[in-house]
């Protein structure tokens, strides 16, 4: 089982740039890639998890601390195959895990089942109900019940390390075990706690220090010591459960680790959405557009989110209607061109993955693939290469874009002079609308418009969207139409008294 519901045959994006200024570095997105779906029962199914986590208070807290016990968890399952002392140690701990994660997970889940909408949570639900109500589960319980007092009485170990000449550590292990833990030896912490007393149970200085120092072969001494101790007090007075019942329990506590991977995924998504509302930003689950119209109200950049309030952030409400293939975008230079197309991106990156986005309303198509080229990652190229790298890359749009994808185009062809640069670049665009999909063409060449032949060739398939400037001040909102070509021109010459 998966939270995510992630079906590893399932078709995801063609190509997402991750790595460009789309995310700013955001890592978030980089490790959520492979969970992106094209499947829209997928996106439901998770759009209803996220809406309980919204919805519902505490779940989110029960989600992080499962992945925590889960993660903690995670090294028992890995060392199944124990041997020896490990495997006596094991005996006792699978039982201990199975009991307590079950338990935490049913008795959480049934205090919000009357809440909850979402699949994935009411599947764990069911599991752990079935798993307690089971007769397995109830003789597990009773052996359980019967050591636990005995095994967590185990707070602390005194350990023995002998030294040679140079006081190297040439053996090492465990003295005694103890139901009292140790006490700070920091004397800081000692006169806060009004605590003067020695006795065998304060430390003089951390075992970690001294197991820093220790080769890989010594801390693997100190290890086998340690299992070797613990052994004998499991063989001294616990009993271990049979090799069929450490099998089952094995094969049940699989069931739940399943959801780990998806888990880790859904917490740090939860983070993301913490972060959001945290900064009063609105969040919705945007629709599934059933004609490829993409509309949004409010959207918010997801990169300025993390860096601005959202009093300083200019949100963005936009229809791109589906018979319109591409949008030629135009505007003055830092007017919000690039950072609309990115927060685009992010959206529907948040979007495909069953997220909500942080807008008022939206209605998404579904893309199976997102291309970005941008003027910024070819900077250091030389003006020659420049021109050809984007050539190439254009081209590798033109042979993966379906009328299903998405292409985000941010100034290019600067490399070159307009004269050259508009032809070529209103064939680009042709060639985008002999295929469909939709494209968003950001540009600086007020000449890129139904002048050109090839873009009057598209009709109704190009659309116009502009940013304004008053003097030095930007609106960073995108508008519908085209822009007054000269004006930016002139402000600039204004502004230095030309």
């Amino acid at each position: 089982m998966d939270f995510m519901l992630l079906n590893k045959s399932e078709q995801t994006f063609v190509d997402f740039d991750v790595k460009s200024e789309i995310i700013s570095k955001d890592k978030f997105f980089e490790r959520a890639k492979r969970y992106i779906s094209i499947d829209r029962d997928t996106l439901l199914h998770r759009q209803s998890l996220f809406s309980d986590i919204l919805k519902i208070n505490g779940l989110s807290d029960f989600l992080i601390t499962l992945s925590e016990k889960l993660t903690a968890y995670q090294p028992l399952m890995k060392h199944s195959q124990a041997s020896g002392s490990e495997e006596k140690i094991n005996s006792v701990l699978y039982p201990t895990v199975y009991i307590e994660l079950v338990k935490y997970i049913y008795e959480i889940l049934f205090s919000f089942k009357n809440q909850i909408t979402s699949k994935s949570l009411n599947h764990l639900y069911e599991l752990a109900k079935n798993d307690i109500a089971s007769d397995e589960y109830k003789r597990i319980e009773r052996y359980y019940e019967k050591n636990i007092n005995r095994l967590r009485s185990v707070n602390s170990v005194t350990i023995g390390v002998n030294l040679d000449a140079l006081y190297q550590p040439k053996e090492a292990g465990i003295i005694s075990l103890n139901k009292e833990t140790f006490k700070s030896g920091d004397i800081l912490d000692r006169i806060i706690k009004l605590d003067f007393e020695k006795d065998n149970y304060h430390c003089i200085a951390p075992i970690t220090v001294i197991y820093k120092k220790l080769s890989f072969q010594e801390s693997q001494q100190v290890n086998y010591a340690f299992l070797k101790a613990v052994g004998k007090v499991l063989d001294s007075g616990l009993h271990h459960c049979s090799n069929r019942a450490l099998n089952y329990i094995r094969e049940k506590l699989a069931k739940y680790f399943e959801y780990l991977d998806s888990l880790n995924l859904v917490v740090e998504a939860i983070s993301r959405i913490k972060f959001f509302e945290e900064k009063n930003i609105p969040l919705c689950f945007p629709k599934i557009s059933t004609d490829r119209t993409f509309k949004v109200v409010s959207l918010y950049d997801n990169a300025l989110c993390r860096i601005k309030n959202k009093k300083d952030i200019v949100p963005n409400t936009i229809t791109l209607e589906n018979n319109t293939c591409c949008y030629i975008l135009t505007g003055p230079n830092s007017g919000g061109k690039t950072v609309f197309i990115n927060s685009l991106a992010a959206a529907q990156f948040y979007f495909q993955l069953g997220m909500p986005v942080p807008a008022k309303e939206a209605t998404f198509p579904i893309y199976n693939a997102i291309f970005k080229i941008s003027v910024e990652e070819q900077a250091n190229i030389n003006s020659v290469g420049r021109f050809e790298k984007e050539c190439i890359s254009l081209s590798e749009v033109l042979k993966n874009f379906t009328e299903n994808s998405l292409a985000l185009i941010d100034e290019a062809f600067t490399s070159t002079s307009g004269e050259e640069a508009v032809p070529i670049a209103a064939n680009f665009i042709h060639e985008l609308c002999k295929i469909g999909g939709k494209c968003i063409f950001i540009t600086h060449y007020h000449e890129l418009c139904e002048k050109q032949p090839k873009i009057k060739e598209c009709g109704e398939k190009i659309g116009y969207l502009h940013t304004e400037s008053y003097g030095d001040l930007r609106s960073y909102a995108i508008q519908k139409g085209k822009a007054e070509s000269c004006s930016y021109a002139q402000n600039i010459a204004k502004k230095y008294g030309l």
